[in-house]
């Protein structure tokens, strides 16, 4: 999803908007078809692709893929200089210590001209894969407070706490980000919830530098209720 210096890039391209909406009703569950033993079978990629959100799904939001997105999604790791906080470098990159079964991105961008711009992946693991995610990043949330990260996008200082989150899944957990490359300074909310063995990872930043306030953006609580409805 986000890769070391992405988010940096991405702060050239147009993109607007930070339309905020209620908690969404929907919940998410884990009735997802599951495995011998209860565990969640790993959603396929034609699944995400039905749980993921399109353009037309949130009012005021420009949805687009990918132009590689028929492509398997996955990047260079971004490298933490402290191992407590690696589980918040994987969640900004496209490959971390557990690997996906399948996995789709999409980029979101709000159409007011605010510069509110949301970057959405869904990746499904076998087993207890999504559960080990949220377990590391718990631990994470609770010992990390900041690092150093390198990876094919250069390096940067990525600053972290944490902050309330709203997803509806059944485990989630929020992150409010200071990334610096040089003197630029980015902050980014990174939402991070499972439902079933499928992990939503949404980051909303400002591709003009400003701070958003909030991850909770309509294109990412429509995401939530999606991904929870395509699970029930």
């Amino acid at each position: 999803m986000i890769v070391a210096g992405s988010v940096l890039l991405a702060a050239g391209c147009g993109g607007h908007g930070s339309a905020k909406a209620e908690k969404p009703t929907v919940k998410a569950s884990s009735t997802t078809a599951a495995a011998a033993g209860g565990k969640p079978v790993a959603m396929t990629r034609a699944q995400l692709d039905h749980a993921v959100i399109a353009d037309g799904d949130a009012a005021g939001w420009k949805v687009t893929a990918a132009k590689a997105a028929s492509g398997p999604v996955g990047g260079a790791r971004m490298v933490a200089d402290k191992a407590a906080c690696q589980p918040v470098a994987d969640a900004l990159s496209e490959t971390g210590a557990v690997k996906s079964v399948a996995a789709v991105e999409r980029s979101a961008v709000a159409e007011d001209r605010s510069g509110i711009m949301v970057r959405v992946r869904l990746a499904s693991y076998d087993g207890d894969g999504a559960g080990k995610i949220m377990a590391d990043l718990a631990g994470a949330a609770q010992k990390c407070k900041g690092f150093d990260g390198s990876g094919s996008g250069g390096k940067q200082h990525v600053g972290v706490a944490q902050y309330d989150a709203y997803l509806s899944a059944q485990t989630s957990l929020g992150f409010r980000l200071t990334a610096k490359v040089g003197k630029q300074t980015l902050p980014i909310y990174l939402d991070v919830g499972s439902v079933g063995g499928t992990v939503e990872y949404l980051a909303t930043f400002n591709v003009l530098g400003d701070d958003p306030g909030t991850g909770s953006t309509t294109a990412e609580r429509q995401q939530s209720v999606k991904l929870g409805a395509a699970t029930t």
